[in-house]
């Protein structure tokens, strides 16, 4: 999560693995819990892994996983001598698999989880405080490598790329941020990290419409950001530039793209605007957490229509809100129930998905496990008609929308090790050609250090 979620396509418990970036957020107050608080070296430990923290990317819809809750904390005394020269170093790995409970299983195989489908994914992330050498406001250099591997093709591209290399520097206390650099831009918009994908597709990350309309999700693309909050610090306007993924699918993006992740062009990949507009406001004692954006984004990149033709652009609406319904505990204030509810369009003439929306209702702390989170969810995808045509004019059975029940729980096993688990239920798991309802089981083990 240093992005835990810096895979999207590594969504693998959808947003309850990655919720667990805001729990973990928290995890910075609840660390004595995890230690014995009467002894003086816990304490000193909790003060030094506070103070790393401020070295993390700050202002992302993703939070690090705090040190504090990673598998050794102060790693025997190297974290302080980096932190002293202006370093934090984290990393992770994650591993998970996803089976069709209804032995659905095709030759080849036509979605995630219908035959069997494995996935592994490790990752270093080291930030460095640029301060130190006369950046202006509060500046980081972060940088961000993966290596990824899945056993079906057809989920994502099996190899390493970098995926974040980019310069962050906050103003006026954070009030004002420009990001600049090499980066996923799904980092910085939407909140991906929270109920807006509780539920993982068996179509895979593509049926995300965001996605499907040009956000990276494999390798890194160059990009610009700015975000503008109010005095209060709750209204926000947030403007980027990236650039698109080849309008041809992930797989030719990561063909076209170079072995680290870090060309600036690729044929046919235009530019990618977006701009949201939100008011957001933390969890805390006196007050329930709110989220809520609306946003736009414009791809000038040319893609395929389902006439045969092409579309000199392409577009995208979304509208997103989660509000904390509960603060059972104000001790820990983000503990609760929370609900989400999302809606996206794009045009049905060039995208698969034309519209959808979606409810999850997400607990974090549930049974007073601070650091557990629980997931309840539903998704309607709209399919587009002229799509659903096209397939059928070529003799193909295709269909017009579809639905995703899930329930998802993550457990904290210990200190940095978390087991998700979720189960799923998906009415035509994929467009085109039907295929019978998919219940699907997804388990992962996450590893931070």
């Amino acid at each position: 999560m240093s992005k835990m979620t810096h895979r999207a396509a590594f969504v693998l418990a959808g947003s309850l693995l990655l919720a667990l970036s805001a729990i973990c957020d928290d995890a910075r107050a609840n660390y004595q819990s995890s230690t014995d608080s009467s002894d003086a070296g816990a304490q000193a430990g909790f003060t030094r892994c506070q103070r790393y923290d401020k070295l993390q990317a700050q202002g992302t819809t993703s939070p690090a996983i705090s040190t504090c809750d990673t598998l050794s904390p102060d790693w025997n005394g190297l974290r302080e001598n980096l932190a002293g020269s202006g370093w934090l170093i984290q990393g992770g790995a994650i591993l998970g698999g996803t089976f069709d409970l209804l032995n659905h299983g095709e030759r080849p195989q036509l979605y995630i989880g219908q035959d069997p489908t494995y996935r592994a994914n490790a990752f270093v992330t080291a930030n460095y405080d640029l301060s130190r050498i006369g950046f202006a406001g509060e500046a980081l250099l972060l940088f961000n490598a993966n290596l990824q591997a899945f056993s079906y093709a057809g989920e994502n591209p099996t190899g390493f790329a970098i995926n974040s290399l980019y310069i962050s520097q906050r103003f006026d206390n954070g009030r004002v941020q420009l990001q600049y650099g090499y980066d996923e831009i799904a980092n910085q918009f939407y909140g991906f990290s929270l109920g807006t994908n509780s539920t993982t597709s068996p179509a895979g990350v593509g049926s995300s419409i965001p996605y499907e309309v040009g956000f990276i999700f494999n390798k890194s693309a160059p990009e610009i950001n700015l975000r503008l909050a109010s005095d209060s610090g709750h209204f926000y306007e947030r403007a980027g530039i990236t650039r698109s993924v080849d309008p041809q699918g992930p797989q030719a993006d990561w063909d076209n793209n170079n072995f680290l992740g870090l060309k600036w062009h690729i044929p046919g990949a235009g530019a990618l605007y977006v701009n949201e507009l939100g008011y957001q406001r933390d969890p805390a004692p006196q007050q329930h957490m709110m989220w809520l954006r609306q946003g736009v984004m414009y791809n000038a990149s040319r893609f395929p229509d389902f006439r045969g033709g092409h579309a000199n652009h392409n577009y995208a609406y979304y509208l997103v809100g989660d509000y904390q319904l509960t603060r059972p505990d104000d001790a820990q204030p983000f503990r609760g129930v929370y609900v989400n509810v999302k809606a996206d369009y794009a045009p049905p003439d060039r995208n698969v998905y034309a519209s959808d929306a979606g409810v999850t209702l997400y607990m974090l702390g549930p049974f007073r496990q601070a650091s557990d989170a629980f997931a309840l969810s539903y998704t309607f995808n709209r399919l587009s008609k002229a799509f659903e045509h096209m397939q059928q004019a070529k003799g193909y059975t295709a269909v017009d929308y579809s639905r995703n029940y899930a329930l998802s729980y993550v457990h904290r096993l210990t200190r940095g090790i978390y087991l998700s688990n979720q189960l799923s239920y998906t009415v035509n798991p994929i467009p085109t050609p039907k295929r019978p309802e998919a219940l699907t089981w997804m388990s992962s083990l996450s590893l931070s250090y």
